[in-house]
């Protein structure tokens, strides 16, 4: 029977990856600057919709091609179906998707996975 990772350990690859995610967004607005000459506008709706498709990309790519995100190699953990496999296409594009939900941070404080693992049919488990 599989076991998903603890709470601990799934709140250490959140806090991981929010790091990761956001020092890329800033290197692309870092590159942005340098080759357009110009910083791009916080309140920009197109500098918003940049960053929840750079946010999409980070999820989806990352647990897509090695089935697991910079927090999740750093804790050496991965994503898996419910039966232990990979989760495939489908599966991972509902559980990044479900990461849009609001509160969805929060649903791991009522119980053992959060929206984006159970509506999507996966967990995280030690690699």
């Amino acid at each position: 029977m599989l076991t998903p990772v603890d709470k601990g350990t799934r709140f250490g690859n959140f806090i991981i990856d929010i790091v990761a995610f956001v020092t890329l967004f800033l290197l692309h607005v870092l590159v942005i600057d340098t080759l357009f000459n110009t910083a791009p506008d916080p309140d920009s709706p197109l500098l918003q919709v940049y960053y929840l498709m750079l946010f999409f990309g980070y999820y989806f790519l990352f647990e897509y091609f090695w089935g697991k995100t910079p927090g999740k190699f750093l804790t050496k953990t991965k994503v898996v179906d419910m039966n232990g496999e990979w989760p495939g296409g489908k599966k991972l594009l509902i559980r990044t998707l479900c990461r849009f939900i609001p509160f969805d941070n929060f649903s791991f404080l009522f119980g053992m996975v959060g929206w984006h693992d159970s509506i999507s049919g996966t967990m995280v488990v030690r690699d």
